[in-house]
């Protein structure tokens, strides 16, 4: 299965296809490799100023010129989909252009209509970029320098229709003001963010320098960075193409029939061993790519929007080398087809995708310092005996980014605050492995109580509504966003405090009376 690349899995053996960081898991007579896809919710542009009708009516017209280009590309390229692209309530996607049933087809695409990038992939254009910076630089680094090489041929370009239709712009946290951060009322993202920009300005420099006739600029570079890591899937890899293969035992069944003319031995003999050796290398090929990934932008896979629920994943074929999308479930003509990006939280959907999940199952709220949350609890003083012993236990750094769940907080953070929150007798009786459960009932319930107090301290700072913006400087859409993202983030605290409260109720019954 291939995942988002996020990214974001390509499984082995399975009989659905999915690509960074989505397939069905049903054996067929196909190897199979599951993907999974890092990708961003597609917005029809909206204008700060109201529109006329005729603008509305000339980008509606710009847009259906590009989808209609946009197929008769795919349909060159033989990519076979059973989809369409739509537009459902301001936001792009696809839809089926006839009844799929479960079980049939939606997309399949021959590797050479995807961009990919594999494990010790040699330099594509040494002309235009220094093998050092290619050797070194990471897989989005090669896709996005990739995918700015295809920009640059144009017409030229193999993946062109698919090059033309990708989105100009992007409206996601990297484009944020500082103002327009602080409505999120995360400090975590805020912090993420931060490292990204300073990150991708580094990559620019390192591109800059190894690049040689062909420059580009920073903002060419982070368009190029943003359409990969949204779109891009990833999964195991399963070695060089079937076709590949095939080329490299031609030569090779050719110098065995010259060797049974010259040892004289039966061709039955020589064949079966080269079968064999065949065979060996393919399966060697495939157990070792386990460790190894490889990473591919899908073109039409990767127009479908993502939804936690859809069970349709992206998967490689390995026999037919095409990428490919199984339904799971019927769906009418009409309407919209999603894919899975795998777990992903609403931190990284609004990161790198820019929109909110509601009821994100795989949400989080991430504590930058647990220890100083604590500690900004004001009936509450921590010992510094257990601060200092889950230090030498090497426990300290299981209260840095602290993911919060629904249903409580990492074991390993839980025994720390145990040991943090232990008083000298305590910590005398016990080591530090002890506290990797409840030590004592009503120790216990004094550190989920206060693991609780700061999930509704932080609950409460989210539900303050932020002064309006008086300039008007702030987008409506923006604001909208920066409020669901804390609507949900909220709802994730509240229901770790259920969670918490429940245990606090176990570790009461568990007291003396």
């Amino acid at each position: 299965m291939m995942a988002k690349a996020g990214l974001p899995q390509l499984g082995q053996g399975c009989s659905r296809s999915t690509l960074p960081e989505s397939v069905g898991d049903k054996a067929t007579p196909h190897a199979v490799a599951h993907l999974r896809h890092p990708r961003t919710y597609i917005r029809l542009a909206k204008s700060k100023t109201p529109c006329s009708a005729q603008a509305v009516r000339s980008q509606a017209t710009a847009v259906a010129a590009t989808d209609k280009d946009f197929q008769a590309w795919w349909r060159n390229a033989d990519v076979k989909a059973a989809l369409s692209p739509a537009d459902f309530e301001g936001l792009r996607g696809m839809s089926a252009d006839r009844e799929i049933n479960s079980g049939d087809a939606i997309v399949s695409l021959p590797r050479t209509a995807a961009l990919v990038v594999t494990p010790k992939m040699k330099n594509p254009f040494p002309d235009e970029i220094n093998d050092a910076y290619w050797s070194q630089s990471q897989w989005f680094e090669k896709m996005a320098v990739m995918l700015l090489h295809e920009r640059r041929r144009g017409v030229q370009s193999a993946v062109s229709g698919y090059v033309e239709q990708l989105p100009a712009d992007f409206d996601t946290l990297l484009h944020w003001s500082d103002q327009e951060m602080q409505l999120l009322m995360y400090p975590h993202l805020l912090q993420q963010v931060q490292q990204q920009k300073e990150s991708w300005h580094q990559y620019y420099k390192s591109v800059q320098a190894a690049t040689s006739g062909q420059s580009m600029t920073e903002a060419e570079l982070t368009w190029a960075l943003e359409c990969v890591r949204s779109r891009a899937f990833s999964g195991p890899y399963s070695g060089p193409p079937i076709k590949e293969r095939a080329k490299a035992v031609v030569p090779f069944l050719l110098a065995a029939a010259a060797y049974t003319q010259w040892a004289h031995l039966p061709l039955e003999q020589i064949l079966n061993g080269a079968i064999a050796a065949v065979l060996f290398n393919i399966i060697y090929d495939t157990l070792l790519s386990r460790k190894l990934r490889w990473f591919a932008l899908c073109p039409v896979i990767d127009s479908m929007n993502h939804q936690s629920a859809s069970k349709n994943e992206v998967a490689y074929e390995y026999f037919g080398d095409r990428f490919s999308v199984t339904a799971e479930r019927k769906y009418a003509q009409g309407e919209q087809v999603f894919i899975t990006y795998g777990l992903q939280s609403n931190d990284k959907l609004l990161q790198y995708y820019g929109f909110v999940e509601p009821k994100n199952p795989a949400d989080v709220y991430v504590v930058p310092d647990l220890l100083e949350a604590l500690r900004d609890l004001p009936y509450l003083k921590i010992p510094e005996e257990g601060v200092q012993a889950a230090k030498q236990a090497g426990l300290s750094v299981a209260l840095q980014k602290v993911a919060l769940t629904r249903q409580g907080l990492p074991d390993k953070a839980l025994q720390t605050v145990r040991m943090v929150l232990a008083s000298a007798h305590l910590l005398e009786q016990h080591s530090a492995a002890d506290f990797r459960q409840q030590v004592d009932a009503l120790h216990e319930e004094s550190c989920l109580q206060a693991l609780k107090d700061v999930c509704l301290s932080l609950s409460s700072q989210l539900t303050r509504i932020p002064a309006k913006q008086s300039d008007g400087t702030i987008s409506r859409r923006r604001q909208d966003l920066a409020k669901q993202f804390r609507q949900q983030k909220s709802r994730v605290l509240q229901s770790c405090c259920k969670s918490l409260e429940n245990q606090i109720r176990k570790a009461r019954k568990q007291q003396p009376a």
